[in-house]
């Protein structure tokens, strides 16, 4: 078996954030140790876009492989292992069932040098079953949490009817005074759902503020 050292992950479930999406919240991780499989273009392209079950003996052979630096040493991660077409690279855990349950891409250093690895290295073959396709095109992850955070905002102060706060962000957003709250409602939300700009990034910003204490 082959392996690759010393790599920084970002687990996530399903869908991997890309590099650049990470933040200092994410709970990433230093592997050590962690197996590395060679495969076609088109079963990389299946472990990226699906959720996937593995066959059990590909889970045996992978078991107990992959280490994680903590503090005191290292931890284990039952089932883990970095797949590359020699041209892009992924890392899936799976549970005990074999179901693909978390995925993570890699920083652009790492990743160039894992393909680098890669060279020279026979394919893995193994079975596996797709279970249900993975939906990516969901935009930049910062996007979708300044407009989720934006949405429970609006619905709960619509809800609670705490009006003036609900009119003085639709002041903020829109430069412009209005008392129909449900015009306001209607207004705020259909934005939402429009591309992102700079007006709805500053709604979410004042919002943010709004909860902090002085």
């Amino acid at each position: 078996m082959n392996y690759y050292y010393d790599i920084i992950l970002n687990w996530n479930e399903l869908d991997a954030y890309s590099f650049y999406e990470w933040n200092d919240f994410d709970g990433l991780e230093l592997i050590k140790k962690i197996p590395l499989i060679k495969v076609k273009h088109k079963v990389l392209l299946d472990l990226i876009c699906n959720k996937v079950k593995v066959e059990k003996e590909f889970l045996d052979y992978i078991l107990d492989k992959t280490l994680v630096g903590v503090k005191k040493g290292f931890k284990k991660i039952a089932y883990a292992a970095l797949f590359t077409d020699s041209k892009n690279v992924v890392a899936l855990e799976f549970n005990a069932d074999g179901v693909s349950v978390s995925k993570s891409n890699l920083l652009v250093d790492d990743e160039l040098n894992v393909i680098e690895a890669t060279y020279g290295l026979k394919e893995v073959v193994f079975n596996y079953e797709i279970i249900s396709k993975i939906n990516n095109n969901k935009g930049l992850r910062q996007v979708r949490e300044a407009k989720k955070v934006i949405l429970v905002e609006i619905n709960n102060l619509y809800k609670k009817k705490d009006f003036d706060k609900l009119k003085y962000l639709f002041y903020e957003y829109m430069r412009e005074y209005a008392n129909d709250i449900d015009y306001i409602y209607k207004k705020l939300i259909d934005d939402l759902n429009k591309e992102f700009n700079d007006d709805v990034l500053k709604l979410y910003y004042i919002i943010k503020l709004s909860y902090h204490k002085v």
